[in-house]
């Protein structure tokens, strides 16, 4: 029985420990600021990005940036905490004001992640053409 319990709280503190873990990878990325051609081209202030952004910069990511949903470490997972969070905030935000705080925080700091991913492919696919034009 305490081989048991011993398992169970080693599972359950790893788990944790991986979910902290790659909220700091995510969120340590959300924090770099945006170049100003992206900012241009998404037609947002890097400064302003809200939660209602993350649809429009996935949008973008998309049409400039086809394979980079496949391409790019944790979009795809940072995505579907978006969806999550934006569920809870429908579900719970209206008779919770906390949550739907935190929610748009949340939802905030994944439109941000977002925007630096496309920013940072954008940045790399100029970088290649110009390496690509020198030789």
């Amino acid at each position: 029985m305490v081989a048991l319990f011993i398992l169970v709280f080693s599972v359950v503190a790893l788990l944790k420990f991986a979910i902290w873990q790659w909220r700091a990878i995510w969120i340590s990325t959300a924090n770099q600021p945006l170049s100003e051609s992206l900012q241009l081209a998404a037609g947002i202030d890097g400064a302003a990005i809200g939660a209602q952004d993350f649809s429009t910069l996935m949008d973008l990511c998309d049409r400039l940036s086809p394979g980079l949903k496949k391409t790019s470490p944790w979009l795809k997972e940072v995505s579907f905490y978006h969806r999550i969070v934006a569920k809870l905030d429908r579900a719970f935000g209206r008779n919770l004001p906390a949550i739907s705080s935190w929610a748009n925080r949340e939802m905030q700091t994944c439109s941000r992640y977002a925007a630096v991913v496309l920013d940072q492919s954008l940045s790399m696919n100029m970088d290649r053409q110009f390496a690509a034009r020198a030789s």
